[in-house]
Order: structure tokens, then C-alpha cells, then sequence
């Protein structure tokens, strides 16, 4: 009996310890989407909004080195509204740049394209 004993309880104690870690430890399946892949603006100066349902961490980091282009909140960890806001458009020529929506493992790219402005400002001289 006592030889049984020495047995039984490392074993009960080992197999609860499992169960404790494995408990703990909960896998989420990351998921992020976007309610647009693509926005579109006129040469001034404005925002719209784009919806993101996501369960993990997220960041939204324009990949735009002008810095035309900038959404807020710039990092999130559930479902969000972002706002995503361009500079005014000088330059007669379009201009396109994107937004990367990205988790530790999801990329979600959102293209902004933003017209030209038909009446470029000209300084005077």
C-alpha cells in the first residue's frame, strides 16, 4: 500500500500541474479586417473614417515619408474606428500611399489615393 502511495501522489500532483499550465495558456486566432481596402480624396485637406475589427494588438504606421498621410489611434487591441486624415494636395499630379494595418501577423494594406489640385498655388514674385 505504501509502495502504491509513493506512486499515486508524484503522479496526481504531475498531472495537476499540467493542468494548471494548460489552463493558462489560451492560443487566439489573430483577425484583423478593414471595411475598405481603399480611400479616396480630394486634393484638400480631410479625414474619413475606417472601421477595423481585430482581437490582437494592431498598429496603423503609414509607410508615407512625406508625411501626407496619418491615422489615429496609431496602435489598438480591439475593434476600432480609425481616423485616417491627408494633408492638403498641392501638386497638380495625384498622389497615392498606403496605410499598412498590421498585427504581430496579419497585413492588411489600405491604399489612399488623394487628387491633384487643378489650381496649384503659385507663389508670387
Amino acid at each position: 500500500m505504501r509502495k502504491a502511495a509513493t506512486i499515486i501522489i508524484p503522479l496526481a500532483l504531475l498531472a495537476l500541474l499540467a493542468a494548471q499550465f494548460t489552463a493558462c495558456e489560451k492560443y487566439v486566432l489573430p483577425e484583423v479586417n478593414v471595411s475598405a481596402d481603399t480611400l479616396w480624396f480630394g486634393a484638400a485637406a480631410d479625414s474619413q473614417r475606417l472601421t477595423v475589427w481585430t482581437n490582437v494588438i494592431t498598429t496603423a504606421e503609414p509607410d508615407d515619408a512625406d508625411g501626407w498621410i496619418w491615422a489615429e489611434p496609431y496602435w489598438f487591441e480591439s475593434d476600432c474606428t480609425l481616423v485616417v486624415y491627408v494633408r492638403e494636395n498641392y501638386d497638380p499630379e495625384p498622389r497615392t500611399g498606403t496605410l499598412p494595418i498590421k498585427s504581430e501577423a496579419i497585413l492588411r494594406n489600405v491604399t489612399v489615393i488623394q487628387e491633384g489640385n487643378p489650381n496649384p498655388y503659385e507663389p508670387e514674385l
